[in-house]
């Protein structure tokens, strides 16, 4: 990594924060009163395009006064369109945290900034609003970099004249010895490759910037090692010969390319360029050429699209014979610079079609969900992996037919099977089941413990969520509940409670909802907390952490919610649901608890092409949901019923397969599969 890497890196995980509890900042406020990372602004401006900078008026710069900046960050220049999905990063040279801290008393040419101290959050040092110096930064363990650099007035100074350059210097060059001042000059006068990618990246701002230190030694240096002279490589034809040496990486360029590949995400302008290099002849090494990773991309495109109407037995066929072909491009720099989407999406559709070879079965429930754990979820996940890489509408639906073809049908066919088998053996997570253990609820009373609630973490989600969590201090397993019927939350998630053993369900209902058994009122929020209090247990709410000493509930993740707003859009959303999950758990951890429980209520069926429509007699129901229906008292049906969780005097039917008696919905639950019932249980246990 480069230092710029780490510095964009820090400043982007300032805004983090948790969107169960909070709102995005509206920006990031970096003050710095000394000016120490001015004279770097226009090549840190290249590696984060959604930074804006305070001073006098010049748009190209991105440099403004401050209520230019607030109508750019608000998006209503039209000589500057900052990037969406990052947050505006506002850099204040000459000014500190104390100059915006009361607005009455702010200067006149800050107040209109002053708001976003509010809004926004803060790049600083410390809590206490110490500006980053270039030192700190350099040497300080929290960046990750711990550099060895002397403190005397030399190489402080040393450090600043050549931060441009500095700042595009490999991490692993810097480390394992003392630096002192002539250690940082030599980084500029040493390095031909990062000025050569340096300078294809951005000709005309590294000239202006070298024009009075090094510029003769680098045109010297291109001129007697790399055959070209920077001067005179006026036109798009001498560029281009330039680029294609870099792509051919013969002698001395072997080395520029290499230092390429590592640097390449922060070269995007040289990453553009690079589209229009074309091979010379037959022998080439093709990896190097960005132009044949698109021919293979557009090819990878038009064949998926030209599925259509196709049988499935060719569909899959022709899946797997494309990705062999193509599985080396993996390898290629362009797929790990996210270059090659329809390579992604091809692998996930071959997983899918690996996965979904064999509609399985067992002799048993429990041999059929362990047979699920072992290797079937890999094919739901395939599938939301499919969906989520793809990231324009046209890429979406092209997956989304595709899905429909190889995916749905091995997902009737699997929860037919397993329904099957419950209409033999009965419901294994039917309460008062003699061999029945509740993963989710049991050992509840361990001390320093948080159950962690997440509405609609589905076995496959969960397997991502733990692999998320172990890049944490802590140790994790996952083990497997099965949830309490029908799988809606209003019946599911109260039975993972650790206040469960209060409730009990009412003969009338019609919203499968317990009720408070002393008392008769209808379980909610409220009986939720007040019977966590009288049991001695805490209940956080936002980013609240209490005493680790005792118990406490949780709730972050809201999967379900977003599954039903989203619908077939769902996939796309759940890695930022899950990000937010960690975050929560690495606050607790830090706060001092020792043992977390992460449990939910329900898992989902998600499918490309909407569930289809089941029909039951409206005279037969009391009332019925997409993938259930409550029956009225004494129905003969040949529906698969059974008992509700909360009084198994209620008899429910379950919509055949994965159909729903509403339809229309890309994403819902409350039926039976594995996916709907075999949910997740993750205990996590602190490393300290």
């Amino acid at each position: 990594m480069q230092l710029i890497d780490y510095l964009a890196e820090q400043l982007r995980n300032s805004a983090n924060y948790n969107s169960a509890v909070q709102i995005a900042p509206a920006a990031i406020l970096w003050t710095d009163i000394e000016c120490q990372w001015q004279l770097a602004m226009p090549s840190i401006k290249q590696y984060l395009p959604e930074l804006v900078e305070l001073g006098e008026y010049n748009p190209d710069e991105r440099i403004g006064p401050a209520i230019w900046i607030k109508c750019a960050i608000a998006g209503v220049l039209e000589e500057l369109e900052l990037p969406e999905g990052k947050t505006p990063i506002i850099y204040l040279p000459g000014v500190g945290r104390k100059d915006l801290r009361a607005i009455e008393q702010c200067p006149d040419e800050l107040r209109p900034l002053a708001e976003l101290q509010y809004r926004g959050c803060w790049w600083a040092y410390n809590t206490a609003g110490r500006d980053w110096s270039v030192g700190s930064f350099l040497t300080n363990p929290r960046v990750g970099l711990e550099l060895d650099v002397a403190k005397d007035k030399k190489t402080q100074a040393a450090i600043l004249k050549i931060l441009p350059d500095l700042l595009e210097t490999p991490d692993e060059s810097l480390r394992g010895k003392k630096l002192e001042a002539q250690d940082f000059i030599n980084i500029v006068m040493d390095d031909p490759a990062k000025d050569i990618l340096g300078w294809l990246n951005n000709p005309e701002d590294k000239q202006a910037l070298w024009e009075d230190s090094k510029w003769p030694i680098f045109k010297q240096t291109c001129s007697d090692n790399f055959g070209f002279d920077p001067g005179s490589c006026l036109g798009k034809a001498e560029v281009e010969s330039v680029l294609f040496s870099l792509c051919e990486s013969e002698g001395e360029w072997q080395a520029v390319w290499q230092r390429f590949e590592d640097t390449a995400h922060n070269l995007p302008l040289l990453v553009e360029k690079l589209k229009s290099v074309q091979p010379d002849g037959l022998a080439f090494n093709a990896s190097h050429f960005l132009c044949e990773n698109l021919k293979d991309e557009s090819d990878i495109a038009d064949k998926l699209t030209g599925f259509a109407g196709q049988d499935v037995t060719v569909i899959k066929k022709q899946l797997l014979e494309v990705f062999e072909q193509q599985a080396d491009r993996k390898s290629w720099l362009w797929y790990g610079l996210e270059l090659s989407p329809w390579l992604t999406i091809l692998e996930q559709l071959a997983l899918v079609v690996e996965h979904t070879d064999i509609a399985f079965t067992g002799p048993s429930v429990e041999v059929m969900a362990n047979t699920y754990k072992e290797r079937f979820w890999q094919a739901d996940a395939a599938a939301i992996n499919a969906m989520a890489v793809a990231k324009d509408i046209n890429q979406q639906q092209v997956v989304a037919d595709i899905l429909a073809v190889i995916y749905t049908p091995w997902l009737e066919e699997v929860t037919l099977n397993f329904q099957n088998l419950v209409r033999e053996e009965g419901y294994p997570g039917k309460p008062g089941k003699s061999d029945e253990v509740n993963e989710s609820t049991a050992q509840y009373d361990v001390g320093s413990q948080v159950v962690f609630f997440v509405d609609g973490l589905r076995f496959d989600t969960a397997k991502t969520l733990q692999n998320k969590l172990d890049k944490l201090s802590v140790s994790t397993a996952l083990k497997t509940n099965w949830c309490a019927i029908p799988s809606l939350t209003a019946t599911a998630k109260a039975a993972v409670t650790p206040v469960a053993d209060l409730l009990s369900g009412a003969q009338e209902n019609d919203n499968f909802t317990p009720m408070v058994a002393a008392s008769g009122s209808e379980f909610s929020s409220y009986h939720l907390k007040k019977s966590l209090d009288a049991k001695g247990w805490q209940y956080l709410d936002g980013l609240e952490t209490g005493e680790p000493k005792g118990n406490a509930w949780v709730q972050t993740g809201d999967l379900d919610n977003m599954g039903h707003k989203q619908q077939m859009k769902m996939p796309l959303n759940i890695d930022a649901v899950l990000e937010d999950v960690v975050a929560r758990v690495d606050g607790l951890l830090k706060a001092g608890w020792q043992n977390i429980r992460i449990v939910t209520d329900h898992g989902w069926l998600w499918v490309p092409n909407k569930l289809a429509e089941a029909s039951i007699s409206k005279n037969m129901v009391k009332k019925r949901l997409a993938r259930c229906a409550i029956l009225k008292d004494n129905v003969d049906t040949s529906e698969l019923k059974v008992p509700w969780h909360w009084n198994e005097n209620v008899s429910v039917a379950m919509a055949p397969g994965i159909s729903g008696y509403v339809a229309g919905d890309y994403y819902n639950h409350g039926g039976l599969s594995l996916q709907e019932c075999l949910t997740p249980v993750i205990n996590i246990k602190s490393s300290t």
